[in-house]
């Protein structure tokens, strides 16, 4: 009897093995599929990624463009002997609207810019730090002016540069 109860035991053995092994294949692809559930859900699934994806190569700026200016020659404000400055700038945008909107609206901008020059002393852009501050004063005036004339909420201009810049 007791070799009949030895047997029937290892009969009974496969068979739970064989359920033991599925609930663990069950349960594995259980896991494997809320893996990828949780991670599409908290990336967001495909579609939304492609839009963030094309929403950042839109924001990136291509290349920088740029618009010379006409050469610009004044008296500089000044007691004493007469003083001259002539410089040439070129100014940077990354979209060509902005240099559109700079080119429709240049009489404006160039008489800014000439006001703005004559008002500057001698001494002071005879130092970097004045030529620095001379060139973010003339962006901030060619920002004003395309916000005002232009209609632009945010004009994109990013520098001016000079290209030419004498004093005498």
């Amino acid at each position: 009897m007791a070799e009949n109860e030895d047997l029937d035991l290892d009969a009974k053995k496969p068979a739970g093995s064989k359920k033991l092994i599925i609930i663990m294949i069950v349960a594995g692809v259980l896991l494997i599929g809320a893996s990828v559930g949780i991670t599409m859900l908290l990336l967001g699934g495909g579609d939304k990624g492609e839009e963030a994806a094309e929403e950042t190569a839109e924001e990136k700026p291509s290349k920088p463009l740029y618009l010379p200016l006409e050469k610009i020659t004044v008296n500089l404000s000044q007691k004493g002997p007469a003083r001259f400055l002539q410089v040439e700038m070129q100014v940077m945008a990354f979209d060509q609207a902005t240099l559109d909107a700079v080119t429709e609206h240049m009489p404006v901008i160039r008489n800014d810019i000439l006001v703005l020059l004559a008002s500057q002393p001698f001494e002071t852009l005879s130092t970097q730090e004045g030529k620095e501050q001379l060139r973010q004063q003339i962006m901030d005036k060619i920002n004003s002016v395309l916000k005002v004339q232009g209609g632009m909420k945010e004009p994109s201009l990013q520098a001016i540069y000079f290209t030419s810049f004498i004093m005498q």
